[in-house]
C-alpha cells in the first residue's frame, strides 16, 4: 500500500528573497540607529543634569549652613602645592565640604576624623587617610561625580596632546586608580599670574575671602556667600563639566577648579561699560587639546602657592557640543562649545555688573 502525504513538498527560500529580506532588515537598522543613539545620549544627558543638580543642590544647602559656598581650595595659598614635587601637600577640594549634602556624610565623617578635622599638615593624598573602606580615600570612586557620556575611565590617567602633567607623573604622586569627576568649581576668568588679575572672580574662586596668614589662618577654609554674587544667581556658574581625565581626582583642590580662559588665549579681556572686549580672546567653553593647540588650562597662585594645569577647560562628549553647566540658584542648564567669549566671561563671574545670560 502506498501512502502520499499532501503538500509535503516544500519550496524554500531563493538566493534572490533571502538578499531581499537581509537588505530590508538592514535599511531598518540604518534607520533606527541614528534614533536609538540619539534617545541614548538624551537619557546621559538628562542623567547628567541629574547629577549636576545634586551637586548645586548641595553646595545651597552649604551655602545655607555655613553661610558661604566652599573655597576652590580650602587652605589657599601656601600648603595647596599640588604641581610642586610633592603632591601630597595639596588642599582638600570643595567636593569634599559638600560631602554631607550629597548624602556621603559616611565618607565625610571618615576624612574629617582621618585628618583632624581638615587641620594643618593635613592634606588629601596624606598616607592613611582611608574612606569608607580600606583603600587611600582618593581611591574611591563615586559614580555621582562621573558624567554617563564621559568616554574616559573612571580613574586618574595619563592623557596625552597637551603640554601638561597628570599628578600621576610627580615624584611621590599619590595612588593607583584614583576616582574622578567631571564636575568642576568656576574659579574665575584666568589664572591669577595673568594681568589683569581675573581669577577670583568666580563663586568659588581658590583663594578664600577670609585669607589672612596662611601660618596662622584656622583650617579649612571657606569662599564667598551668596551676597558676593551681585550679577544675578541665575546668570553665575558655579559647576560646569569637564572631558580633564589627567587632572580630575576628586578629593584634591587643583583637580576639581577651572576657569573660563586658557592660559594659551591670545589676548585677555577688558570690561568697559557693563560690555568684554575679547578682541583675540580663545574661550574656554570646549577648550580642549587638539593636533594644533596643545595648550592648557592653567592656575597659579602665587611662589609659594597652588599650581595646576589640565588639558581640558569646560568640555564635554554630548552630542552638538553641549556642556553642561549649574548656576548659583540650583538651576542647571547645557551652553554650547561655540558661545561667544564675552557671553561665557559674563556667565563665569559673579560681580562685574553685566546682565548678560547664555540663553
Amino acid at each position: 500500500m502506498t501512502f502520499q502525504t499532501y503538500g509535503s513538498k516544500r519550496r524554500g527560500f531563493t538566493l534572490v528573497e533571502l538578499l531581499v529580506v537581509i537588505a530590508i532588515i538592514g535599511t531598518l537598522v540604518g534607520l533606527l540607529l541614528p534614533a536609538v543613539q540619539a534617545a541614548r545620549e538624551a537619557a546621559n544627558r538628562s542623567s547628567c543634569g541629574n547629577k549636576m543638580k545634586q551637586q548645586g543642590l548641595g553646595l545651597l544647602n552649604c551655602e545655607s549652613s555655613k553661610k558661604t559656598f566652599p573655597a576652590g581650595a580650602d587652605r589657599y595659598p601656601f600648603t595647596a602645592t599640588t604641581f610642586s614635587s610633592d603632591p601630597t601637600a595639596s588642599a582638600f577640594s570643595w567636593i569634599v565640604h559638600v560631602l554631607p549634602y550629597i548624602e556621603e556624610t559616611n565618607l565625610y565623617n571618615q576624612l574629617s576624623a582621618g585628618s583632624s578635622r581638615f587641620a594643618r599638615g593635613s592634606s588629601p593624598f596624606m598616607a592613611g587617610l582611608l574612606g569608607t573602606g580600606t583603600q587611600h580615600a582618593s581611591q574611591t570612586q563615586l559614580p555621582a561625580l562621573v558624567c554617563p557620556s564621559y568616554s574616559g575611565q573612571p580613574v586618574v590617567v595619563n592623557g596625552a596632546g597637551s603640554n601638561y602633567k597628570s599628578i600621576i607623573n610627580y615624584t611621590g604622586a599619590p595612588y593607583a586608580q584614583m576616582g574622578i569627576s567631571n564636575y568642576k568649581a568656576m574659579t574665575g576668568v584666568t589664572s591669577q599670574g595673568k594681568s589683569p588679575n581675573l581669577s577670583d572672580n568666580g563663586v568659588m574662586a581658590l583663594k578664600s575671602p577670609k585669607f589672612g596668614n596662611a601660618d596662622t589662618d584656622s583650617l579649612p577654609q571657606y569662599g564667598q556667600g551668596m551676597g558676593s554674587i551681585r550679577d544675578g544667581t541665575s546668570k553665575t556658574v558655579i559647576i560646569v563639566e569637564t572631558n580633564e581625565g589627567g587632572n580630575s581626582s576628586w578629593i584634591d583642590a587643583m583637580g576639581t577648579t577651572t576657569h573660563g580662559l586658557p592660559d594659551d588665549t591670545g589676548s585677555l579681556p577688558g570690561l568697559i561699560g557693563g560690555m568684554w572686549n575679547t578682541a583675540g580672546v580663545t574661550g574656554g567653553s570646549g577648550y580642549g587639546p587638539t593636533p594644533t593647540a596643545t595648550g592648557r588650562i592653567y592656575q597659579s597662585l602665587g611662589g609659594r602657592g597652588s599650581l595646576g594645569n589640565t588639558a581640558w577647560g569646560p568640555s564635554s562628549t554630548h552630542a552638538g557640543g553641549l556642556i553642561m553647566h549649574g548656576y548659583a540658584d540650583g538651576h542647571n542648564a547645557t551652553v554650547g562649545a561655540d558661545i561667544d567669549p564675552a557671553i561665557y566671561i559674563a556667565i563665569c563671574t559673579r560681580d562685574s555688573g553685566e546682565s548678560q545670560t547664555a540663553d
